[in-house]
């Protein structure tokens, strides 16, 4: 019985070890090149910051000016004599979404110019949750996700809906604390495509890791499922400034997408 016992033993060791050995190497099939749609998604973006801050940094910073409302029409009634104000700018047009951001008693409210027009008529308000630091200083946080829709040149000025993620900070600078107001965007769409890899599905990822609506710069990102884990890793991201490429057996395909990507080239060029 001891026999057994320790025979058992040693073949599930050997079935671990070996597992854990084939985990560590992956090993890439026949990759079919081609151009493949891809498909916005607008849940949690794969994102790999190896520090925090590094993430922090990435948000588009929009800073606010106090007052302003005149530069923009069709004004919602408005708490402030002067609110906060500034833009978000989007694609590569570039395309700018006037901000303003009023208090009515103890709600902070957020308005966006959704669709890029210069008027607010038609858009309603959105709630901005806060922490209060005194001095009427104010982090603040939106609850929900907002939706802008983009115009791309590429695209010949056709617009598509990318959804944002908005915090920052609400103050009046004086002698105490300097600091200028501003809000932190995060662009929360990102695009999926399947590959074909020896007649199988392999999913991949483009990201907009600097979170200016446009997906083709150097700091934006490749992901490819090696593991097929249905997750996008640190290990398996590649930015695009490095040059893009998937091994095939010897060789290297290219890949290549544009400032919107709704297709991924394999072996080619994007049109």
């Amino acid at each position: 019985m001891k026999k057994i016992r320790i025979g058992i033993m040693v073949v599930s060791l050997v079935l671990v070890f070996s597992c854990m050995a084939w985990a560590k190497k992956v090993t890439i099939g026949k990759m079919l090149p081609g151009e493949y749609p891809s498909l916005a998604i607008t849940n949690h973006t794969p994102q790999s910051f190896r520090k925090s801050k590094e993430y922090w940094d990435s948000r588009q910073k929009v800073e606010l000016s106090i007052g302003g409302q005149d530069q923009f029409k069709e004004l919602p009634k408005l708490g402030m004599k002067q609110p906060f104000t500034g833009y978000i700018v989007l694609g590569d047009k570039p395309q700018k979404f006037g901000v303003i951001v009023d208090i009515v008693g103890n709600e902070k409210r957020l308005y966006i110019d959704t669709d890029g027009d210069g008027s607010f008529a038609n858009e309603s308000w959105h709630p901005l949750l806060n922490e209060w630091y005194g001095l009427e200083i104010y982090t603040v946080e939106g609850p929900e996700p907002i939706t802008l829709m983009v115009p791309y040149r590429a695209k010949n000025n056709q617009s598509f809906p990318l959804e944002i993620e908005v915090g920052g900070l609400l103050n009046k600078p004086g002698p105490f604390f300097q600091a200028k107001p501003f809000l932190n965007i995060s662009v929360r769409t990102w695009f999926l495509a399947r590959l074909v890899e020896d007649g199988f599905e392999k999913l991949t990822a483009v990201v907009d890791r600097n979170n200016n609506g446009k997906y083709n710069d150097p700091e934006d990102a490749f992901y490819f499922d090696l593991n097929d884990d249905g997750y996008f890793s640190d290990d398996e991201m590649s930015l695009h400034k490095t040059g893009v490429t998937i091994r095939d057996g010897k060789e290297k395909l290219p890949v290549n997408w544009d400032v919107y990507p709704d297709k991924i080239m394999i072996g080619g060029k994007t049109k």
